[in-house]
């Protein structure tokens, strides 16, 4: 079997979406041939489930120590917005890639040594945080290892960033990722319009990149397919869930906008609509909230674990995709948790390749988020439905033959494949 070293900055059991990807990856990739190892930033606030355990019985994880871990930080906002103080403000401004290339600068001799112990036959690296891409090139190249470099994101060609960035600093992230395209021997991405862009953009061969989705793992959500949720949805109203929380990435004004356009000329079929999200809108969207007068139609819930979704999903009428219609070539994690169950998805995006996957699954519908009149208009017929006992226009059908190609042991073989071939031409 060859080894892999697989390097996530995040990764189980740290409780964070891109911990998931990783995570997914490595518990399939020993029935495909590759026993993975992972590198990771140790989270000890965090503490694996009993089947996590179980599943990363065989795999080896490396995790390094840092000093300390302003991500993990419950008094702070999930979004890194809020400013610890001035200096570290200015620090994170000025640092390029992110502020955990201190800790792989500090420690990066160690893990060299750790590595080459190893001797993986590759390695792969995923990012955000784009420090763990950084760290991947520079191990391959200094051990001589094929290496494969994992976007979840786009990186400098994202429109929306979180982290304010200094002229310095974007300069230096825009060198950084030229000199890992350029040395990856592969480039995964998980949009193909990201891959599109990137090769357009930076001149890339066709042959060097893939689009791998993210996935959903029925083997996860099914451990606890019996259980209850802690919470009962009111059926006396249309429920729908937005499994995540309304933030900049996900802002809620295309819903908001919309439910506003309702309220004004159906106040009845407005008021019988609840939303449902997990976790406390951030301040920008609250406040939207409360300016449209939509406070009773808002209902928030406490963060759910992603493993523990599948009751909870199952418990809404539609389930809500959505993010900032300027990430136009991302596609949402939270829709692959969508597609493991048989509840009508309602994605308002601009991203047409999630209309494809939707269509192609036959899980539910696409609208634009500039199509305010459209959506209102569905949102209105959705309540009437629900109120008449009748089937939602967007009702996902029973027989879904595609939905396999998502599961995460699919998308594992398609990294596999990956791997195989590269190593085939070594």
């Amino acid at each position: 079997m060859k080894t892999v070293l697989m390097i996530a900055p995040y990764f189980i059991p740290r409780r964070r979406v891109g911990a998931l990807r990783p995570f997914k990856f490595a518990i399939h990739l020993r029935s495909h041939g590759y026993q993975p190892v992972i590198l990771t930033i140790s989270s000890p606030g965090d503490r694996y489930t009993e089947l996590e355990n179980k599943l990363l019985e065989e795999i080896p994880v490396i995790e390094i120590q840092p000093p300390f871990d302003r991500t993990t930080n419950p008094k702070r906002d999930s979004d890194s917005e809020q400013k610890a103080t001035p200096l570290l403000d200015w620090l994170d401004k000025q640092t390029p890639i992110d502020s955990w290339i201190y800790l792989f600068l500090l420690r990066y001799f160690k893990i060299r040594k750790k590595v080459k112990e190893i001797d993986p036959d590759l390695i792969w690296a995923t990012g955000d945080p784009w420090s763990g891409l950084w760290l991947g090139e520079k191990l391959a190249r200094s051990l001589s290892k094929p290496f494969v470099a994992d976007f979840r994101d786009p990186w400098t060609l994202a429109e929306v960033n979180l982290r304010d960035r200094s002229p310095f600093s974007m300069k230096l992230d825009r060198d950084v990722e030229f000199k890992i395209l350029l040395n990856a021997e592969r480039v995964v991405f998980t949009s193909g319009l990201t891959e599109k862009r990137y090769v357009n953009e930076f001149n890339l061969s066709t042959d060097k990149t893939k689009t791998i989705y993210n996935s959903y793992d029925s083997r996860l959500i099914k451990e606890y397919e019996n259980e209850t949720w802690g919470e009962n949805l009111n059926p006396d109203f249309l429920n729908i869930m937005f499994f995540g929380r309304f933030r900049r990435l996900s802002p809620v004004t295309p819903i908001a906008d919309a439910l506003r356009m309702l309220k004004r000329v159906r106040p009845e079929d407005a008021s019988y609509i609840h939303i449902h999200s997990f976790g406390k809108p951030d301040a920008e969207n609250s406040q939207i909230i409360r300016k449209y007068g939509l406070e009773n139609n808002f209902i928030c819930h406490e963060p759910v674990v992603p493993e523990k979704m599948l009751p909870v999903l199952k418990s809404a009428d539609i389930l809500l995709l959505s993010t900032n219609m300027k990430r136009e070539q991302v596609i949402p994690a939270k829709l692959w948790d969508y597609l493991a169950v048989q509840i009508p998805i309602f994605s308002i995006t601009a991203n047409p390749e999630i209309g494809d996957i939707i269509m192609r699954s036959k899980a539910g519908i696409q609208v634009h988020p500039e199509e305010k009149k459209e959506i209102a208009e569905l949102l209105h017929s959705f309540a009437r439905a629900k109120q008449n006992g009748e089937t939602f226009l967007l009702s996902a059908e029973k027989e879904i033959p595609d939905r396999n190609m998502y599961d995460a042991k699919h998308t594992s073989g398609e990294l596999a494949s990956l791997f195989d071939e590269l190593l085939k031409n070594e």
